[in-house]
């Protein structure tokens, strides 16, 4: 009978109001990691286009198939998580499943987008200012 509700689900399907902001980067959580390096979150989805349970097929993030996001939404027996569906709904899910994953790389404010199209062929490259 108990649930616990994370606050993302406030801030995507009560609330509307996604935030953009990072975590305290200096907690490594018993690694030698800082928070660098991570999953797309809900909040991030959201700002990208991705509505709750509304699809969408015309923002980057809809891919035609489904992917975690890095945000929990509750726990009562079993754990869920947010998720993006094929058609681009942001949606959530039982973590049993096997979905794919966005990764993100969080970079300092004075790393700049340098060129590349983000495939294999024309990667991503970054400048430093």
């Amino acid at each position: 009978g108990n649930y616990i509700y994370y606050g993302a689900r406030g801030r995507l399907r009560a609330n509307k109001t996604p935030q953009f902001t990072c975590p305290n980067t200096t907690k490594t959580y018993g690694g030698e990691h800082d928070l660098k390096i991570g999953l797309l979150t809900v909040d991030e989805a959201a700002f990208a286009g991705g509505k709750y349970s509304s699809p969408n097929y015309n923002y980057y993030l809809q891919k035609m198939d489904w992917y975690w996001l890095g945000a929990p939404y509750s726990f009562g027996g079993n754990a869920y998580e947010f998720r993006v569906l094929n058609d681009g709904t942001l949606s959530t899910g039982d973590v049993g499943s096997d979905y794919g994953v966005v990764p993100v790389i969080n970079l300092r404010s004075d790393v700049l987008y340098s060129k590349g199209e983000g495939t294999i062929d024309s990667p991503y490259e970054i400048s430093l200012s």
